[in-house]
């Protein structure tokens, strides 16, 4: 099967299995920004396509509007220097620019080639379908095609769109993304707020030598004490070893009393993520690894909290109502969250 009809193939099982408007996105691939080009190209009542005016230098007129609830008006934007220059050089370019529907200030979406314009008018007219309940997995649909691009504004715009989508989702799609497509974004370091993303896509990779990747990097985190995507490290390791993955994070993380907050806050990510959508097979371990984490830092309970109630675990009340027998220093967040368990327990059982 070639790699485009495995996209397909893969795209079609999306849509067929329901993936709904309700699903949650990933919690630790969110890309930066969260707001896309997508997402104000979706959102705004006004879209156009501009060049520079030639009766007024450094300021756009638009010479084809692809959306617009009304006169599309004067653009108060200023066309600076840098962007003016690429027009003048190639008269076949264009920039993209959305009107905010809240404040009506103008955003400049980036000088755009023809590809990048199809793709845009596409946007465009596919947008107003996407607001049913199948909306999300049209819209993953439209974008997953579009990763790996050669055009690099287009390869971005997919791979936020992904970034989006709940991480079952991830798991699915992952062998329709081009490998050689992820491989950048683990690199170089300008994409490094983008990680996590590829990390995650990685972690469903069959072959050896990206397994032991994942968790040598992820070796390489703890020992180092880097907070920086590992979360993501994290979650690859538990995707690929599983439980060998989750009493690693119980020993080194847990059970340490000198780890960092910032440390444990992203580890509970990964065990939330799996526990909750992932590797739910893990979740008899990963409530074990939170009484130890309990045990050793209290604290924590503000961070887990959410998982305990979502998923009816109540065995942990001995040792919550304990914790606040004993008075322990705990701030007001972790305060809150005690009486928010205690207190589904009790509506709960």
């Amino acid at each position: 099967m070639t790699p485009a009809a495995m996209r397909y193939l893969l795209l079609f099982a999306i849509t067929v299995s329901g993936l709904s408007g309700s699903a949650h996105a990933c919690a630790i691939c969110i890309a930066y920004p969260q707001q896309s080009a997508a997402d104000v190209l979706i959102e705004s009542p006004c879209v156009v396509l501009a060049r520079e005016d030639p009766d007024q230098p450094f300021s756009y007129a638009p010479i084809e509007v692809l959306r617009a609830s009304d006169d599309v008006g004067h653009i108060d934007l200023l066309l600076d220097s840098r962007t003016r220059r690429v027009l003048s050089s190639d008269p076949r370019r264009v920039v993209v620019l959305a009107r905010d529907g809240k404040d009506a200030t103008w955003r400049n979406l980036g000088v755009a080639d023809a590809a990048y314009v199809a793709v845009v008018c596409r946007l465009v007219a596919f947008a107003p379908q996407w607001r049913g309940p199948q909306g999300d997995a049209q819209r993953v649909e439209f974008f997953v095609p579009l990763f790996g691009h050669e055009n690099s504004k287009i390869h971005e715009l997919a791979y936020l769109e992904l970034a989006r989508a709940p991480y079952g989702t991830i798991q699915r799609l992952a062998r329709a993304v081009p490998r050689e497509s992820i491989e950048p974004i683990l690199r170089d370091a300008i994409y490094i707020q983008w990680r996590p993303l590829a990390i995650l896509l990685l972690a469903q990779s069959p072959e050896a030598t990206d397994k032991q990747y994942i968790l040598e990097s992820f070796r390489s985190a703890e020992r180092i004490g880097l907070t920086r995507n590992l979360a993501a490290w994290a979650a690859a390791a538990i995707e690929v070893q599983g439980a060998d993955a989750v009493a690693f994070i119980q020993g080194c993380y847990f059970g340490d009393p000198d780890r960092k907050r910032d440390e444990l806050v992203e580890v509970v990510k990964a065990m939330s993520l799996h526990g909750t959508e992932g590797r739910t097979e893990l979740r008899d371990q990963i409530m074990s690894s939170y009484d130890v984490l309990l045990d050793v830092h209290p604290q924590m309970i503000e961070y887990i909290v959410k998982d305990l109630i979502a998923w009816k675990r109540f065995e942990l009340t001995p040792r919550i109502s304990n914790i606040e027998a004993k008075g322990a220093k705990l701030d007001f967040a972790a305060k809150k969250a005690i009486r928010q368990y205690l207190g589904s327990t009790e509506s709960g059982q």
